[in-house]
């Protein structure tokens, strides 16, 4: 049996070097997978007599996965609450989510200063992979 060559091992080397590189891309694209960008807009819009908000915001997360996203809105000169979810199917570039919230409890909400709170969690096929939060203060614009 003859010993390979060098142009040979160099070549078998090459080969197993791609594959590497080609399976830490895929495990790295992986690992990355999550939201790049997540906030919510300043402005969210007051419907229904107080008793409805229209919170939005921009969203950059991995394309093909599936984002959840719960917004939580107070507002201390009402005592108002207002809770809301949406689902996002991430497009791997900046797109604009829209939640609506509605009234818990007795308070409604009036144009003005209030603060809101999301919550976005991040997966595919029902593995969640990254979740973040954020408080804004925002202001509330009659519809």
């Amino acid at each position: 049996m003859f010993a390979p060559s060098t142009h040979q091992r160099l070549r078998r080397f090459a080969a197993a070097a791609v594959a590497l590189i080609l399976a830490g891309g895929l495990a790295a694209s992986l690992a990355l997978a999550r939201v790049v960008l997540n906030t919510i807009d300043s402005v969210a819009v007051v419907a229904d007599h107080g008793r409805h908000l229209i919170v939005t915001g921009p969203i950059n997360c991995t394309a093909g996965e599936r984002a959840y996203l719960r917004v939580t809105v107070t507002q201390r000169s009402t005592g108002a609450v207002a809770e809301g979810s949406s689902f996002v199917t991430c497009s791997g570039i900046i797109q604009q989510w829209e939640v609506h919230a509605v009234s818990q409890g007795a308070a409604s909400f009036v144009p003005g200063a209030a603060t809101a709170v999301g919550l976005g969690s991040i997966g595919l096929r029902g593995q969640v992979n990254d979740a973040h939060q954020w408080l804004v203060n925002v202001t509330l614009v009659a519809e």
